[in-house]
């Protein structure tokens, strides 16, 4: 039996620097309207950057009233851990240093906020969306890179992040430590790979089975065990190549928002898909499956 769909590629979120989560929501709305079965997003690309406070008082010399705003607001005074805020500290009288420091990322709050938006933005259609990941706090301080599979209002599923990559710039120069990885404590290595999908990896969307890595992360599908994927996701920020665990007919789709959107949709023994369709939001690609 072979199945059609359209997948589509968000080609106007460069994550580079920050990413644009309102533009992301008004993808999915393009999408829908589209009609399109399956969009992807960079990675990074629902993290914006927090820096209001901090670019206005840079402006105005005032950067220690600008992390003490940041960091008295009711979220992170609750969420974020004090040594972010200490890092901060260190880098005001060094203003061309200042301007560097990696964005703060969401307290869980805001990125519950956030999930309420994207939910709302997919209602009424059965497009499987893999929007890109934020970066939040939790109560416990802990740092998660997560990717929310979204389909019909809801997510499904939630992908955390595993390996750091050593060079996330919402980490704070390697101050913080990202949740889940078997490198940070050894309270959570029981399961490895498991802790950034769950029980199971796969999604399972009108008879394909897909899943999805995020930049670092690559190659983790191959080691999870995976071999057979009609759908293989890589969302990144530097990183547009993974080991292949798709099927004889199967595909990768890497989406990549490194310094402008790199897009790459291949089949196993296909060279690289041209896109059907193409526009500053998005690209589309014409997927056919045999089952």
């Amino acid at each position: 039996m072979k199945i059609e769909m359209i997948l589509g590629a968000m080609s106007n979120i460069e994550t580079t620097h920050n990413g644009n989560p309102y533009e992301v929501i008004a993808n999915i709305y393009r999408a829908k309207d589209r009609e399109i079965d399956i969009l992807i997003g960079p990675e990074w690309s629902l993290t914006s950057a927090s820096g209001v406070y901090v670019q206005k008082f840079i402006r105005n010399n005032k950067a220690k009233d600008a992390i003490n705003m940041l960091f008295n607001a009711p979220d992170y005074c609750e969420y974020a851990p004090r040594d972010a805020k200490k890092i901060l500290e260190e880098k005001i009288n060094d203003e061309s240093l200042f301007k560097e420091v990696p964005r703060i990322p969401y307290s869980k709050r805001e990125y519950e906020k956030l999930l309420k938006g994207l939910k709302m933005a997919s209602r009424g259609s059965d497009m499987l969306i893999f929007p890109g990941t934020a970066m939040f706090y939790d109560e416990n301080k802990a740092l998660y890179n997560v990717m929310p599979v979204i389909r019909n209002g809801e997510v499904i599923k939630s992908v955390y992040k595993f390996n750091d990559g050593l060079g996330s710039k919402f980490n704070l120069e390697g101050a913080l430590k990202l949740y889940p990885s078997e490198t940070n404590n050894d309270e959570y290595c029981e399961g490895k790979y498991s802790l950034s999908y769950g029980e199971d990896p796969i999604v399972n969307f009108e008879g394909i089975n897909t899943s999805v890595e995020i930049c670092a992360d690559a190659g983790i599908l191959k080691k999870y065990g995976i071999d057979n994927l009609d759908l293989q996701v890589l969302s990144s920020c530097g990183n547009s190549s993974t080991d292949s665990v798709i099927n004889n007919s199967g595909y990768i789709a890497a989406v990549d928002g490194f310094k402008g959107v790199e897009i790459n949709v291949s089949g196993k023994y296909a060279p690289k898909l041209r896109p059907i369709e193409k526009s500053n939001d998005l690209h589309l690609f014409n997927l056919q499956f045999d089952l």
